[in-house]
C-alpha cells in the first residue's frame, strides 16, 4: 500500500511540474522582448486544463493577459491564431482569476485589472466607432449600447477604487446616455445619466437632457432634483440658474423660479455679445412669462430690444406672452354662467381678442425681422409660424392669410 501511495504521489508532483513548466513557457513566450504570443497561446491554454495548475489563479491572470496581448498584435502569424472572440475570453480569464485568488495576490489583482480595462476601452473604442458612424441607422446606437452596458460591468468587475476605471465608467455612461437620446428611450438614457449627475459630472447637456424627459414625464420632483445638482455642480455658470428657474417656473414655484433668474443675471454679466445679451434677456422674460408676470415679462422683453433693436427672439416672446394671456382670460370667460347679466364675459371677450391680436402682431414681426442666416434662426421662424397658426386658429382667423410667411 505504501508503494502504490508513493507512486501515485510521485506522479502527482510529475503532473505538477509539467503544469508548471507549461506556465513557465507561456510566461516567457509573452515576455514583451519576445512576443510569441502564438506560443504562449498553446502554453497557457494547456496549462488551464492541466490538473496541478487549472485552479490556478495565476494561471488564468495570465491567460487574460496572453489573450489581450494576442487581440492587440499587428503581427500576421500572431492575428493568423488568434480568436474574434480574444476579448470575451480574456475577460472570463481574468473573473476567474479573480474569483481564485483568494489570498488577495497584489501582482495577479494589478494584472486582471489591466485585462480588465483593456477589454472594457476595447469595448467602449467601438462603441465610439458606432455612434459617430452611425448616421440614420438606429441598430448602430443600439449596438453602441450593448457595448456600453459590456464595458461598465467588466470595468465594475475590477472594482471601482481606481480612478482611471472610475472616469472610464463615467465615459461609458455619457456615451449610452447620449445614444440612447438619439432613439428616444428616455428610461435608458435615466440609466445612464442619473449616475453621473450624482458623481457631478461636467458635461451640462447630462443635466440638460434629463430635465427635459423629466418634464416629459411630468416628473417634477426629479427635474427639480437634477436642476439643484446643476447648480451645485456648475456654480459659476449662468446657463444652470437659468434653467433651474424655467424648471421652478414650471414646477409652479415662482419664488424659486425669480430666485434662480436673478442669480443667472447675477453671473451673466460677463456676455459682452449684444446678440447674446439681448437672447439672455428673452429667456429671462420667459421665465416670467411662465409665472404669469406679464409686466416684469414685457420690461424684459423691452430691455432686449434696447440692446438688439427689432431682435425677432424678443418679438416671438412677446408674442408667446400675449398669446398666453388671452388663453387665461379666455378660460376666465369661459367660465362666466350663461345667466351671468353683469356683462363679464363681453368685457373678457374684448380682452382676449385683443391679446390674441398683439399676439399675431408680435409672431409677424418676429417672423419679418428674421433672415434666416443661422440654423437657430430657421428653427425659430418655423416655430414663430408655427405658434402664430395656432393663434389664427384661437381668434378663427383665415390662415390663407399666412401663406406668404410660408413662402419666405
Amino acid at each position: 500500500m505504501k508503494k502504490i501511495a508513493v507512486i501515485i504521489a510521485l506522479a502527482g508532483l510529475v503532473l505538477t511540474a509539467n503544469a508548471q513548466l507549461r506556465l513557465d513557457n507561456a510566461k516567457n513566450y509573452a515576455n514583451p522582448r519576445k512576443g510569441y504570443y502564438d506560443k504562449a497561446k498553446i502554453e497557457i491554454d494547456a496549462a488551464c486544463e492541466e490538473e496541478g495548475t487549472k485552479n490556478s489563479a495565476e494561471v488564468w491572470a495570465w491567460k487574460g493577459w496572453i489573450y489581450v496581448n494576442l487581440g492587440m498584435s499587428d503581427k500576421a502569424k500572431i492575428k493568423k491564431v488568434c480568436p474574434e472572440n480574444w476579448a470575451d475570453i480574456a475577460y472570463e480569464a481574468a473573473l476567474r482569476s479573480k474569483e481564485l485568488n483568494v489570498e488577495k495576490d497584489a501582482d495577479i489583482i494589478t494584472r486582471n485589472n489591466e485585462v480588465f480595462k483593456i477589454v472594457a476601452g476595447r469595448y467602449i473604442d467601438e462603441s465610439f466607432d458606432l455612434y459617430n458612424n452611425a448616421g440614420d441607422d438606429t441598430n448602430n446606437y443600439r449596438k453602441c449600447i450593448v457595448n456600453v452596458d459590456k464595458a461598465i460591468k467588466i470595468f465594475q468587475s475590477a472594482g471601482t477604487d481606481d480612478d482611471d476605471i472610475k472616469n472610464r465608467i463615467k465615459e461609458a455612461r455619457f456615451l449610452g446616455g447620449a445614444a440612447a437620446r438619439v432613439l428616444g428611450d428616455n428610461d435608458v438614457t435615466i440609466r445612464f445619466f442619473k449616475p453621473l449627475v450624482n458623481a457631478k459630472y461636467d458635461k451640462p447637456y447630462v443635466y440638460n437632457s434629463l430635465i427635459v424627459i423629466y418634464q416629459h414625464k411630468s416628473d417634477t420632483i426629479e427635474a427639480v432634483k437634477v436642476a439643484k445638482r446643476y447648480t451645485d455642480n456648475f456654480s459659476k455658470d449662468y446657463n444652470s440658474f437659468m434653467l433651474a428657474a424655467k424648471v421652478y417656473a414650471w414646477a409652479n414655484n415662482p419664488n424659486k423660479a425669480k430666485e434662480n433668474a436673478q442669480k443667472a443675471i447675477e453671473l451673466a454679466g460677463s456676455i459682452d455679445n449684444d446678440t447674446e445679451k439681448s437672447n439672455f434677456i428673452c429667456q429671462i422674460a420667459d421665465i416670467y412669462t411662465d409665472i404669469l408676470d406679464y409686466e416684469t415679462a414685457t420690461k424684459e422683453f423691452n430691455k432686449a430690444m434696447e440692446i438688439l433693436p427689432n431682435n425677432p427672439v424678443a418679438y416671438m416672446g412677446l408674442g408667446r406672452m400675449h398669446f398666453n394671456n388671452g388663453v387665461d382670460i379666455q378660460r376666465k370667460a369661459n367660465d362666466v354662467p350663461p345667466e351671468d347679466m353683469s356683462g363679464l364675459y363681453e368685457k373678457l371677450a374684448g380682452q382676449y381678442k385683443a391679446e390674441y391680436e398683439e399676439a399675431i402682431k408680435y409672431y409677424k414681426q418676429s417672423l419679418e425681422a428674421n433672415n434666416k442666416s443661422t440654423e437657430e434662426l430657421k428653427q425659430r421662424y418655423a416655430e414663430a409660424l408655427r405658434n402664430l397658426k395656432t393663434v389664427y386658429t384661437y381668434a378663427s382667423k383665415d390662415q390663407s392669410e399666412l401663406n406668404v410667411y410660408e413662402q419666405n
